[in-house]
């Protein structure tokens, strides 16, 4: 705790020495920003083992980045790239706690623009915040918009999941207890490192996060005046846990494997082609850089004021692992087994594809190498060999924003809210058939500030005359002044599907011996299956963790 007095008292003397330079009626402009902003590579004799951001701070020869983007590889070096250039650093200062690190560029570019000074001040509740940095290593720098969220207190541990927390007071990089600007919204992989401005264009933070949740994913910004104790901070060796810190990071591998399908050509001078490592003394262990002119391909969707970018591809195990409450995902396992009872299956496998509205912070899920697309009436929908919209198996997206009618009742009356949701669902379902609730799996989650997720299964086996009977499993979630929906619908029951429920129960989808006709049950078990968990994975990023 002193060290944080400590830091707040160098905060508000050295820090307002920094900031009496800033202009008071400047604006946000992202192409004079950009001359102080960089791309982070981290190689080693395996390749490359982190991308992130970083800026030019103070002097043209100081770049600031994330610390745990540096992992703990002995033989690494740091590539600073801007326009297609490149230039070595070395580490220079470290501040481990609040997981920053220094380097010097022996070279510097000429029209590098070193960012000077740092608003000192906390940004309001729901001011609007920018980042501007490099999405998955991709050649284009680009800002993400976000907005400053409400958190008390307002510290790192409130929103970590516990394996997080577990790890990171091992380590301390970063302090679990650090104060930190909580975002209402998401960074996107590859912005670890980047600097973060308010609506005039000052400093107010590092972006930092990369950390996964499950679906989710979690970020924040490390406020700016630990710029100042970075500057002055004694340590100057890589800390020898960093390796632990890097491990939680998970997220931001992704922009590493991004990375790999680019790398900006360039004609290297002979002694390029073995850059020295800044943490070993041996040139030789390094390998010849590659170099290719495959453009990285990032998929982005847009579906009215959203813009949903594929952040990553995940295992159900994998998201099990990283989930801070997998009970939530065992229980739609159950519930599904359930319904389908009598099948051996191994779900563990099931890969799912994860897009990230930044803004909103918005997760939404499809099964792997399916599209997600708005179809010609204007539907969010997903469309693979199996799925598509009207189909046997459909999974199908709509959200929007609240007027300010339901934004005051979302405010004072959440759970009448959601409610209120799921009955007009209902009635949508009654308008074309005879639909009822298995009301014994509904649920209704919290994760605080307005964060609600509802889900509940609908069908209409009851129904009397249809050829295709209907499952609906629904998932509403809330978040801020939004709210989005998922259906997954399953209208695979026809008489004869339901007979092979029967004839085929206790049938191990597993086994090899099967027949043709098992095969083709089990593997319609499966899409039911991707398309049902999508759904039920539907959510926000930053989520709360009192």
């Amino acid at each position: 705790m002193l060290r944080y007095v400590a830091a707040l008292y160098v905060r508000v003397v050295i820090g307002t020495l920094l900031t009496v330079n800033l202009a008071s009626g400047a604006q946000f402009d992202p192409e004079t920003l950009s001359m102080s902003t960089v791309k982070v590579v981290i190689k080693s004799t395996e390749g490359v083992k982190g991308v992130a951001t970083g800026f030019v701070w103070q002097t043209p020869s100081q770049i600031v980045t994330s610390l745990h983007v540096l992992g703990s590889h002995p033989n690494a070096q740091i590539i600073i790239e801007f326009n297609k250039k490149r230039r070595r650093a070395s580490v220079s200062k470290i501040l481990p706690e609040a997981d920053l690190v220094l380097l010097t560029v022996s070279r510097p570019l000429k029209n590098w623009q070193p960012l000077r000074a740092f608003q000192t001040e906390k940004p309001t509740y729901r001011a609007s915040v920018t980042a501007l940095g490099f999405n998955r290593g991709a050649l284009a720098m680009s800002t993400r918009e976000l907005l400053k969220g409400y958190a008390k207190p307002e510290v790192l541990k409130q929103f970590l999941p516990p394996n997080a927390v577990e790890k990171l007071s091992v380590s301390n990089i970063p302090d679990i207890n650090l104060p930190i600007y909580y975002l209402d919204g998401s960074l996107l992989p590859g912005f670890s490192g980047a600097p973060v401005f308010d609506r005039k264009g000052q400093l107010i933070g590092v972006g930092n996060g990369g950390l996964e949740d499950g679906a989710a994913s979690v970020s924040w910004v490390i406020p700016a005046y630990h710029l100042t104790n970075l500057v002055h901070s004694p340590i100057v060796q890589l800390p020898k846990l960093l390796n632990i810190s890097a491990s939680v990071f998970t997220l931001d591998t992704q922009a590493v494997q991004a990375y790999k399908a680019y790398v900006p050509p360039f004609k290297p001078r002979f002694k390029d082609f073995f850059l020295p490592s800044v943490y070993a003394s041996n040139p030789r262990e390094m390998r010849p850089l590659i170099s290719s002119s495959e453009p990285i391909r990032v998929t982005q969707v847009r579906y009215k004021n959203y813009l949903f970018t594929k952040v990553k591809t995940r295992s159900l195990a994998q998201l099990l692992a990283s989930s801070a409450r997998p009970a939530e995902i065992h229980r739609a396992v159950v519930l599904f087994t359930k319904i389908f009872n009598g099948r051996v299956i191994d779900f563990s496998n099931t890969q799912f594809d994860v897009y990230t509205d930044a803004y909103y912070g918005i997760n939404l899920v499809v099964p792997h190498g399916a599209s997600l697309i708005v179809d010609d009436n204007g539907y969010l929908v997903t469309q693979s060999t199996h799925l598509c919209r009207l189909c046997p198996y459909e999974l199908q997206f709509h959200g929007q924003t609240l007027d300010k009618v339901d934004r005051r009742k979302m405010s004072s009356q959440p759970l009448v809210f959601m409610r209120e949701r799921l009955k007009d669902h209902a009635k949508e379902l009654n308008e074309e058939g005879e639909f009822f609730e298995y009301t014994d799996f509904q649920t209704i989650r919290h994760f605080g500030d307005r964060r609600y997720v509802l889900n509940s299964v609908f069908a209409n086996f009851n129904e009397p005359f249809v050829a295709n009977y209907e499952l609906n499993y629904l998932l509403i979630a809330t978040n801020r002044d939004n709210w989005f929906q998922a259906q997954a619908i399953n209208t695979a029951f026809s008489d004869d599907y339901l007979k092979k429920l029967v004839r085929y129960q206790g049938v191990n989808c597993s086994a090899i011996s099967l027949t043709q006709d098992q095969i083709a049950f089990c593997n319609s078990i499966d899409v039911a299956f991707s398309t049902f968990m999508s759904a039920h994975l539907m959510g926000f990023s930053n989520r709360f963790y009192p």
